[in-house]
């Protein structure tokens, strides 16, 4: 005998931005309060501002969640798909592809807008060395790789 695995979709709800966090945990709140066990997760994605994603077996369970509730504006129409889930819940970050010969540019931290040299990279550090160019002496310095931009190869 086969259990039925309850049907799931991704509603988005919009929400004042910068008020995300604070609106899903109080949605999170009356979940755990009125027992709905028809919602099975909330999504805060940080590159969508103003939005709560909400997974629920419906339309109905949403709109209950959220009526009355503070910064929540309205269910956005339609559904949410999987794979535009997956986007923002994965962790693939490209790295950038450098190779010691390269020129960068360093973007943050102490030497922020200094041209230099790469001299190694450490993928699974994720850290890069260089080679400091508009320095008076040798200088070679270890950053994060994200803290560089390249420049030319």
């Amino acid at each position: 005998m086969s259990e039925k695995v309850p049907s799931s979709n991704f509603y988005a709800v919009s929400v004042t931005a910068g008020q995300e966090i604070g609106t899903a945990l109080m949605i999170e709140e009356r979940i755990r309060l009125n027992n709905i066990t028809e919602v099975y997760s909330l999504v805060i994605p940080p590159q969508l501002k103003g939005y709560v994603i909400i997974e629920a077996s419906g339309l109905h369970v949403v709109k209950a969640v959220i009526q009355g509730l503070r910064h929540v504006k309205k269910v956005v129409p339609g559904l949410v798909p999987l794979e535009e889930i997956k986007k923002y819940v994965s962790r693939e970050e490209a790295l950038p592809t450098l190779k010691a010969g390269d020129l960068v540019e360093i973007i943050t931290g102490p030497f922020r807008g200094m041209q230099a040299k790469v001299v190694g990279v450490e993928p699974s550090k994720r850290e890069v060395t260089l080679y400091i160019l508009e320095s008076s002496f040798p200088l070679q310095v270890t950053v994060p790789i994200e803290q560089v931009r390249e420049v030319k190869r």
